[in-house]
């Protein structure tokens, strides 16, 4: 599966989890970043909303924390 794959499904069939798990991931990487994005930049909350290296940081992160909740290869 392709991470927008995995990220699909999870969003699909997992979506509360999803989005709890999405939040606290975000806060911790937001919390993590006190004054320097990942991108570069500074580190405002309106930045980190529409930054797109940040966005995708995050989705990574948490597909990689919801990991045990994606079929296994012979569920597909």
């Amino acid at each position: 599966m392709t991470k927008s794959e995995k990220m699909q499904y999870l969003y699909d069939n997992h979506f509360g989890e999803w989005m709890r798990t999405r939040m606290r991931i975000e806060n911790e990487q937001s919390d993590l970043q006190m004054y320097q994005c990942v991108c570069g930049r500074l580190a405002t909350g309106m930045h980190e909303s529409r930054c797109s290296r940040f966005r995708a940081r995050v989705d990574s992160l948490t597909v990689t924390a919801l990991a045990a909740l994606l079929p296994r290869r012979s569920e597909r």
